[in-house]
């Protein structure tokens, strides 16, 4: 049996991280295969906007399987309160580490699903989709925005996020495993964490049936917040070229976003049009200047407001 802990990074979200902790208390955890799990919450918010939920839940919690953890942290930033998550599950001894987005909520067979994939496959990590959940009714040129993750299951992959991850224990503490600070407001601090992981020989799986759900609030769904996350996207990408000194990917990069912004131009004349990917040419646009604006070292910090 397997030793877990579940950790969840959260910033004012009290009603979505409610709404996660209950999927997870109500999925079903296969008791042969896993041990009593602890969940773990971090809540970056200096005004602690997560401490009343927490404690009611675990106030109602009346499962001994259960044990829920509630910690404050006000050192703002993605990777600052990834690492705090690490250090108090190391804490508990699991032989597995679990990440779970505050914006989400889990599916029945999630966890099991999880660890099926990481113990077969003798994998350091492994992951699962997060797949979108709108809040409310949005058009298919939206929702084609919101892309996810799919690939044959139990595959081996080359890249990490965060909102859907299993970790196993001793590849963390023996490399010293870390989220970078450079990236706190940046966001894709996962991205360089799969960077960093596969550069100390981490195997990562992909586990098709490990099924979150993440929500889309109506905030989100809009044209406005694509094109924000297109242009963020690229220039993370390439920050992280830069700083790998992968220069022929560069090169790459810099010639296909050159292709894709005249692309985007001509596509353009399609946006007036009322199909699924009226769109493409707006977003490549943003991608593509995202990704030319790292060259220059404009980095777009998305997340200096919001934490």
């Amino acid at each position: 049996m397997y030793k877990i802990t579940i950790g969840i990074p959260t910033y004012k979200r009290p009603v979505m991280l409610e709404k996660l902790v209950n999927s997870i208390f109500m999925s079903n955890i296969d008791r042969t295969l896993i041990e009593p799990i602890d969940i773990v919450v971090v809540d970056n918010d200096i005004d602690r906007t997560a401490e009343t939920v927490i404690n009611r839940l675990i106030t109602i919690n009346t499962s001994e399987f259960f044990n829920l953890h509630y910690f404050s942290y006000s050192n703002k930033g993605l990777s600052n309160v990834r690492n705090e998550i690490i250090k108090e599950a190391l804490l508990l001894k699991p032989d597995y580490i679990v990440f779970v987005d505050d914006d989400e909520y889990v599916s029945a067979e999630w966890l099991n699903e999880l660890i099926r994939t990481i113990t077969q496959n003798k994998g350091d990590f492994a992951l699962g989709p997060a797949i979108p959940d709108f809040e409310s009714r949005v058009s298919s040129a939206i929702a084609e925005g919101f892309p996810y993750f799919k690939f044959a299951d139990q595959a081996e992959i080359d890249f990490i996020h965060s909102g859907n991850m299993i970790m196993r224990s001793e590849f963390i503490r023996v490399h010293q495993m870390k989220f970078d600070p450079r990236f706190n407001t940046l966001g894709a601090e996962d991205s360089y964490f799969g960077v960093t992981a596969l550069k100390r020989g981490g195997s990562i799986f992909w586990s098709k049936k490990a099924i979150a759900y993440e929500t889309i609030p109506a905030k989100r769904a809009t044209l406005n917040w694509l094109i924000k996350r297109r242009f963020r996207g690229g220039n993370t990408y390439v920050y992280i070229l830069l700083m790998e000194k992968e220069y022929a990917k560069i090169i790459k990069k810099i010639a296909v976003s050159f292709i894709y912004l005249c692309i985007g131009i001509l596509a353009l004349l399609l946006t007036p049009i009322p199909f699924k990917h009226r769109y493409f040419g707006i977003l490549k646009i943003a991608e593509s200047l995202g990704a030319l604006a790292a060259l220059f070292d404009i980095k777009y910090h998305e997340y200096l407001k919001t934490r």
